[in-house]
């Protein structure tokens, strides 16, 4: 049985491991928390610190290939394991996806279109980098941003006072990070890709995502874009994944704009302009949807790459519409209850899949699990995870 490890235990790391284990493998966790979803479903599992080298290289001697479920992994300690065992995508593209810095300059050198940009070395350095960049703009850390952490929009000079004073007390000198235009967003998409190291390539269908408060609340496929649009997308996602070298899962995320930017870093297709927003070397959240709309999940895709077993074309299953929502700790809170009620569940047919990811404490927008909707369109399957997120916001116990 060939043996996989997982570095990190949440909800991506816990459907990967499924998927996995149903073609045949073995699974072992390293993630620092006891009580992370995948430390409270599987036998083999190290609780320790990112930098614990010597647990590392115990983990690593159990496994034949290790894979990563998100960024925040520290990419220093694995330079030295990936010389043992290989390490799928390698710790290089980790690290300049981990590190906006690398990242953006990457998308800049290599030509991809990209926001336009600055980097600021330290806070107290901002002041002068903002008056030559230009009000307004969109400040972000280097590293650990997610969800709309660590970024601020900024409009004025009185604005950005208070930032530097907040980022000093909380940085001291190691604070580093970028400078972005602001650009009005018509859609926001995401495109997964997979390569293995045999030479094969596959692409899934472009997703449409919609965010509120910076996290992702829905995502649907198929896009409700112009297929010019997504073909260039998958071009695009794929172009950037053999550039990378990346043997593994890619996602690329994409902001679309309707308007001219002030700098001309996007890339024009028809009256849209595009951008590479970020990448995730790793199954995506907005990938959940390819559980149930595609013949190939982004999990299963990954699993198979992992295990060394071929690799099929992803394609729709359906000619309808398919919309993934995101269940948020708030969800858990309005029912006041530890255990998410989901008596209102029979009364909504087009809820095709429904999946809670086991954390142990429900906070305000927290990912605790996802659900797929279907409709004859997008607008029915939209309408329809709108209705059944609406019933799980009552009090436990109350069907409406």
């Amino acid at each position: 049985m060939r043996r996989i490890g997982i570095l990190g235990g949440g909800q991506l790391g816990l459907l990967l491991a499924e998927s996995i284990i149903r073609l045949g493998g073995g699974v072992s966790i390293y993630d620092p928390s006891p009580t992370a979803p995948c430390c409270l479903h599987y036998k083999d599992v190290v609780n320790s610190p990112w930098t614990d080298m010597y647990a590392l290289n115990d983990f690593f001697s159990r496994c034949d290939a290790v894979t990563y479920e998100f960024e925040n992994v520290e990419s220093g300690s694995l330079y030295s394991l990936e010389k043992e065992k290989p390490i799928l995508p390698s710790v290089k593209v980790l690290r300049t996806c981990q590190d906006r810095i690398l990242e953006k300059c990457y998308l800049r050198n290599e030509g991809f279109p990209h926001v336009f940009f600055d980097v600021v070395e330290t806070a107290k350095a901002l002041p002068k980098v903002a008056a030559k960049f230009g009000y307004p703009f969109i400040l972000k850390t280097r590293r650990g941003g997610y969800d709309g952490k660590g970024q601020w929009l900024i409009n004025s000079a009185e604005e950005l006072t208070p930032i530097v004073q907040q980022l000093e007390e909380s940085f001291g000198d190691t604070f580093s990070g970028i400078v972005e235009e602001p650009i009005e967003i018509a859609t926001e998409m995401s495109c997964i890709v997979g390569r293995s190291p045999a030479g094969e390539e596959i692409v899934f269908p472009a997703f449409e995502n919609i965010h509120r408060e910076h996290i992702l609340d829905m995502t649907i496929v198929p896009a409700s874009v112009p297929a010019e649009l997504t073909k260039t997308l998958q071009d695009l996602a794929l172009a950037a994944a053999r550039k990378l070298d990346v043997y593994g899962l890619l996602t690329t995320e994409f902001i679309i704009s309707r308007n001219a930017p002030k700098t001309n870093t996007g890339t024009k297709c028809g009256s849209f302009y595009i951008y590479i927003n970020e990448f995730a070397p790793r199954p995506h959240n907005s990938g959940h949807i390819t559980r149930n709309a595609c013949n190939i999940s982004q999990f299963e895709a990954l699993a198979r790459i992992l295990l060394s077993i071929p690799l099929s074309k992803p394609k729709l299953i359906s000619k309808g519409a398919y919309c993934m929502t995101n269940m948020l700790g708030d969800i858990w809170l309005a029912q006041g209850t530890s255990e998410l009620d989901l008596s209102s569940l029979a009364d909504h047919p087009d809820v095709l899949d429904v999946v809670v990811y086991g954390k142990q404490e429900a906070k305000l927008q927290r990912k605790m699990g996802h659900f797929v909707t279907y409709g004859a369109n997008a607008d029915a399957a939209v309408k329809a995870a709108q209705a059944f997120k609406k019933s799980l916001l009552r009090p436990a116990g109350i069907r409406r």
